[in-house]
C-alpha cells in the first residue's frame, strides 16, 4: 500500500528547483523599487508633517506609515535573506536527497476542506485503509492509481526545500465525496480514531457506507 524510499534527484525534480528559483529571482527587481518608492514616500511624509503639524495631518499619515513600515520591513528581509536561500536551493540541485513516500491506491472517498485543512482521502489499498491529504495536496481534486508525496531536503535531511504530489497511472473517481461537516457519530468513533492515527488498518470504504447522506 505504502512504500517509502529516497533516491537522488531526478530532473522533473531539478526542473522544479530551477522553476522556483527563477520565479523568485524575478521579484528581487520589483521589490528594490518597492522598497525605494516606500522609502521616498515615508520621506514626504515626514516632510508633510515638518512642514504642516496639524492633527489632522499627523494621524492618517501616521497610520499609513505604519502599514507602510511593516510591510517594508518585510520586504527588506527578503532582499537580504533570500539570496543566501536561493544559494542553497542552487546546491540542493546537485547534492540534494529526494524522499518518495508512494502509495497505492485501489478506490478512495474524498473528505472535502476537513478541518480547514485542505481536502482529506481516505485510501483502501488491498484490504487496508489510511487517510492521507492537507494543505500539500493544495490543487488536488481527484487521485489517480498510484501517487508520489515528494520531498526534496539538503544531503543532512534536515532542512525542506520542496515538497509535491505527484499522480501517476488511470484516474479514479471517489466512491462518495464528503462534504460540510462531517457526521458526529463518524467523528466519535474508533473507526475515525483509527483513521487519524495515519497509519494502514485494516478495512474496505464500505466500513463507511453506514455515515454517508442517502
Amino acid at each position: 500500500m505504502i512504500k517509502e524510499y529516497e533516491r537522488e534527484l531526478s530532473e522533473a525534480d531539478k526542473k522544479v528547483l530551477r522553476k522556483e528559483i527563477e520565479v523568485t529571482q524575478s521579484f528581487f527587481p520589483k521589490t528594490k523599487k518597492s522598497v525605494l518608492i516606500k522609502i521616498f514616500i515615508l520621506i514626504g511624509f515626514v516632510v508633510a508633517i515638518y512642514t504642516f503639524p496639524s492633527l489632522w495631518l499627523i494621524i492618517p499619515l501616521s497610520i499609513v506609515s505604519f502599514f507602510m513600515v511593516w510591510i517594508l520591513i518585510s520586504e527588506v528581509k527578503d532582499l537580504i535573506y533570500l539570496p543566501g536561500f536561493l544559494k542553497e536551493k542552487e546546491a540542493i540541485i546537485e547534492t540534494g536527497i529526494t524522499l518518495v513516500r508512494e502509495i497505492n491506491i485501489d478506490r478512495y472517498i474524498k473528505i472535502k476542506s476537513y478541518n480547514d485543512e485542505g481536502d482529506h482521502y481516505i485510501i483502501e489499498c488491498e484490504g487496508k485503509l489510511i487517510m492521507i491529504g492537507g494543505q500539500e495536496f493544495d490543487g488536488v481534486r481527484k487521485l489517480t492509481n498510484k501517487i508520489e508525496y515528494i520531498d526534496l531536503l539538503d544531503s543532512s535531511q534536515t532542512r525542506y526545500y520542496n515538497t509535491r504530489v505527484v499522480k501517476h497511472g488511470k484516474k479514479l473517481q471517489p466512491y462518495y465525496v464528503f462534504t460540510g461537516k462531517l457526521p458526529e457519530d463518524l467523528m466519535n468513533s474508533q473507526f475515525w480514531d483509527n483513521l487519524t492515527e495515519q497509519e494502514p488498518f485494516d478495512g474496505k470504504l464500505e466500513d463507511l457506507d453506514q455515515y454517508m447522506k442517502k
